[in-house]
């Protein structure tokens, strides 16, 4: 099994879209860790990357299989909330590849995120993590990131209510 030392960080462009997409597509259809209920379409994805990139890091985990550039991860900032007053704050998002998991790609993607992000200007960093991803909450956790509250059965899906836990990370 290959570690995070064979992979890569670099900003995602968008020729990067299908790829991330299908990680994306994957977590929704067998994990509460996106409450979408169907997949992103290919043309959705490129817009959400084009729109994130307009004003937040993408950042994605490459490496090369039999010649080909594959990402095994990638994480992002975005909007926390859409006011003025807010703009220091974002929110972010970390998806690894169900093949490319426990070689130390969340951690190093979260790392790079976080200086990019306080590079940026950003002041907190909010995450919010679905119940029963125990494997996010110590990852935040081990960047520092502080449990700053639990919403109970505020996401639904796959027929069944879902709690979600708030961290956030002052730079």
């Amino acid at each position: 099994m290959a570690s995070a030392s064979s992979y890569t960080v670099r900003p995602a462009t968008e020729a990067d879209a299908a790829q991330i997409n299908a990680i994306v597509n994957h977590e929704i259809g067998v994990s509460v860790n996106n409450f979408n209920y169907g997949p992103r379409s290919e043309a959705d994805g490129l817009l959400w990357l084009k729109s994130t990139l307009a004003g937040y890091p993408v950042l994605v985990a490459v490496t090369t299989v039999d010649g080909k550039e594959v990402i095994g991860g990638y994480a992002s900032l975005g909007s926390f909330r859409q006011k003025d007053g807010y703009r220091f704050t974002a929110e972010y998002s970390l998806y690894i590849h169900q093949e490319h998991r426990r070689r130390g790609l969340g951690r190093t993607l979260l790392r790079d995120l976080l200086v990019e992000a306080k590079a940026r200007g950003f002041h907190a960093i909010i995450g919010s993590i679905s119940e029963g991803n125990e494997a996010s909450l110590r990852l935040a956790a081990e960047f520092g990131f502080r449990v700053v509250g639990t919403m109970k059965e505020n996401g639904f899906k796959f027929d069944r209510w879902i709690d979600n836990t708030f961290v956030e990370l002052l730079l």
